[in-house]
């Protein structure tokens, strides 16, 4: 068997199993199914939003430090809308480059404002879980560090603003690290992901486990 397969070997029952369809217009439903289960991924997203929130309590203008002019409603709305706003396209821009750089040519973005949810995908391109992870978490590790490094070097209000930005910013990941979560249950299996585009479906398969035949694996719709 190839270390990459084509998309077409995967419908081999001998080789692979599809371990997931998930519909574009069932991908919150998806996510909040995800985000309690135990995991690498999800836990390094609940770590952070425990941080984030925790800096946004202490550094809430009143509390530890007292400004003569606070200004509470610029910050929560500089904090919690105006920069994770102009925080989105960075985000799905850092989610194009690996994509880029790993040969990927058919990209396209979207958007499901019923669900909440902005995305970019690589129509008809296959990743491997290691791959879909560098895909995945980019925006995750580069924003934080940045906000972090910004957070330790600002005056108090810039702190609480910045630790609320990088609060709401975490949220936008949960998705990405719950279908990271979901590829790292198969162990040792490969892991393969694609989506169709056009269809609005994105895929998941897993090498087929030895001695176990198709009818007896269980798939998840």
């Amino acid at each position: 068997m190839k270390q990459t397969p084509d998309i077409e070997q995967l419908d081999d029952p001998l080789l692979y199993e599809k371990v997931l369809t998930l519909p574009y217009d069932d991908i919150a439903p998806f996510v909040l199914g995800e985000v309690t289960r135990p995991s690498g991924p999800m836990l390094r997203i609940w770590i952070t939003l425990a941080a984030t929130l925790f800096l946004s309590v202490w550094f809430w203008p009143g509390v530890i430090y007292f400004p003569v002019n606070p200004r509470v409603v610029a910050g929560l709305t500089t904090g919690l809308i105006l920069i994770p706003l102009g925080l989105v396209p960075v985000h799905e821009g850092l989610h194009l480059i690996p994509f880029v750089m790993a040969g990927a040519r058919d990209i396209r973005f979207g958007a499901d404002l019923r669900q909440g949810i902005i995305y970019v995908t690589a129509h008809r391109f296959l990743a491997g879980r290691r791959l879909f992870s560098i895909v995945a978490f980019t925006p995750f590790i580069l924003v934080t560090l940045t906000f972090l490094t910004m957070i330790l070097f600002t005056s108090p209000w810039w702190k609480w603003v910045l630790s609320m930005t990088l609060f709401v910013h975490t949220t936008m990941c949960a998705g990405d690290a719950a279908l990271i979560g979901f590829m790292s249950r198969f162990g040792e299996r490969k892991v393969f992901t694609w989506d169709d585009a056009d269809k609005k479906e994105a895929y998941v398969y897993a090498s087929a486990e030895p001695g176990k035949s198709h009818d007896d694996r269980n798939t998840v719709r």
